[in-house]
């Protein structure tokens, strides 16, 4: 395993485990500088190609439920996905000119 490296000072001695964060990820503590980090966060949520086919299939016309079981995402997911999508839509759509 590799020694961490610091963000702050990049030293790479005296790097102790300081707990994990909410998705699980390692945290550390540098004694050097007393920086708090986590030099590799596990990513969140659902890759960007799954979002982006699970919009496509409901503006389709397919129900949330359905996509949601073809998928294998819950339908509430999929609901605030397309939710979101819709609302970053119509900003786009609606943006007032600046001027």
């Amino acid at each position: 395993m590799t020694t961490p490296r610091c963000p702050a000072c990049q030293s790479t001695a005296n790097q102790r485990k300081a707990g994990k964060n909410r998705s699980g990820s390692q945290r550390y503590l540098c004694k050097a500088c007393g920086e708090n980090y986590t030099p590799a966060p596990y990513p969140n949520g659902y890759p960007e190609p799954i979002r982006k086919k699970v919009i496509l299939m409901c503006l389709d016309g397919q129900t949330f439920r359905s996509v949601a079981r073809k998928m294998g995402v819950n339908h509430q997911t999929v609901a605030n996905w397309v939710n979101d999508y819709v609302l970053r839509s119509a900003r786009a759509i609606y943006k007032k000119p600046k001027g």
